[in-house]
């Protein structure tokens, strides 16, 4: 729960103060509306990982195993172009708040710094 609410603190610092400087991308708004932002981001990007893993699941078991190799592959440039997507369509839903102009390369560039920042809250795995 402490890393949630970190991931939706550090997504909102990022939306209000290194989105608005790249290129294409607008935030309009305050502290309330950062994190109302971040909010809704992370819904959409914890929905996109679930759809993904979904998809991944029904390949491999479609394939007998076998749909590894290719979707392995997939799965990592889905990783890296999930944020951007779900960033854009955050804009979409929320376009009082924020603007993306076009998702190449705007949204790309805003989602990688996203995805950075993502990585960062992901827990860890101890081994005990």
């Amino acid at each position: 729960m402490i890393r949630f609410v970190l991931r939706i603190a550090l997504v909102a610092a990022a939306v209000a103060y290194a989105l608005p400087d790249v290129s294409g991308i607008k935030f309009h708004g305050d502290a309330v509306a950062a994190l109302a932002t971040s909010l809704v981001f992370n819904v959409v990007f914890l929905g996109l990982e679930w759809l993904l893993g979904v998809i991944v699941l029904g390949i491999n078991i479609g394939t007998l195993g076998l749909g590894v190799i290719i979707t392995s592959g997939l799965k990592f440039v889905a990783s890296l172009l999930a944020p951007s997507a779900a960033l854009y369509g955050t804009s979409q839903l929320l376009p009082k708040f924020i603007q993306v102009s076009h998702y190449y390369p705007n949204a790309i560039v805003a989602g990688l710094v996203l995805g950075g920042l993502l990585w960062v809250t992901v827990p860890q795995n101890k081994k005990r």
